[in-house]
Parts: C-alpha cells; sequence; structure tokens
C-alpha cells in the first residue's frame, strides 16, 4: 500500500496550451504564462481578494460614479498579487524547482508547456496584450492523470 501511494505521489503529466484572442484581434507575443501550484494558488487568491478590498474600501465613491473603473483595478489587484507570489516563489527556500519550471512565455505562436507537473489542482495565468490593451487570462486545470492536458486559455479577467 506504502509503495502505491508513494508512486501516486511521483506521478506527473505535461499541460500544453496556447493563448487564444478573441475573433478578429491578435495577441501580441510573447506572453507570459505562470502555473500555480496548490500551494501558491491559495497564497495568490488571498493576495488578490486583500487588494480588491483595499481598492473597493478607498475607491468606493469614484466606484459608484465609474462602475467601469473598478475592472481596471481587478487588473491591477490581479497583477499585484502574481508578481508578489512570483516573486514568493523565488526566494521560497521549501521550493524544490525552479521557478522558470513555472513562469514562462510563449512561442512566437502562442504556445506554452509546462512538464513534470505533479497531480494537484494548478492555475495558469498569463499576462499579454491584445491591440494596446493588457490582458490577464486564466484557466483551473486539475491534473490526476499522466495523460498530458491540453489547455486554450480563452477566459479573460475582466
Amino acid at each position: 500500500m506504502l509503495q502505491i501511494l508513494l508512486l501516486l505521489l511521483q506521478q506527473t503529466t505535461i499541460i500544453t496550451g496556447t493563448v487564444v484572442a478573441p475573433p478578429q484581434q491578435q495577441v501580441s507575443h510573447p506572453v507570459q504564462v505562470i502555473l500555480l501550484s496548490p500551494h501558491y494558488l491559495d497564497l495568490w487568491n488571498g493576495e488578490v481578494q486583500k487588494r480588491l478590498d483595499l481598492y473597493w474600501q478607498q475607491y468606493l465613491p469614484t466606484f459608484r460614479d465609474r462602475k467601469e473603473l473598478f475592472a481596471e483595478f481587478s487588473k491591477q489587484a490581479h497583477r499585484d498579487a502574481t508578481n508578489y507570489v512570483v516573486t514568493r516563489m523565488r526566494r521560497d527556500a521549501s521550493n524544490k524547482v525552479s521557478v522558470s519550471d513555472y513562469v514562462m512565455e510563449t512561442s512566437v505562436d502562442g504556445k506554452f508547456e509546462f512538464k513534470n507537473v505533479p497531480f494537484g489542482e494548478y492555475k495558469v495565468l498569463a499576462f499579454g496584450r491584445i491591440g494596446n490593451q493588457d490582458v490577464i487570462w486564466q484557466e483551473f486545470i486539475d491534473v490526476r492523470s499522466t495523460i498530458p492536458h491540453f489547455l486554450e486559455l480563452k477566459k479573460r479577467v475582466p
């Protein structure tokens, strides 16, 4: 039983994918893609929420008059939280894998690939541009088998 458990803990897979733009729009490449492991996903979620709460408290009167500004502050909260978590990943002494295994840029055709991904729930984030606008894509993936996983990043942070 212990051998089976150890074998399951060591299993990995490949996550490959592409960043997708809406019709008649083109992504400026390269795009930075980040794979957040379960530990860092929890940290990221907390950091995003902390920043959203802070912005909400500070700018509530402005948001009442100009609701569209909240979307920009939301993007900023996501960017800031991601920068914080990536910095934390880089200096975390318990991180047994290189950060470069979890942070990369897409190829010129918008493709990316993460190798040797252990089983677990992950969030894939991508930061890039469409035209002159900064865009953030996000997608959850639950890795439970050694079969390679393919993602099309379409879901954008509002």
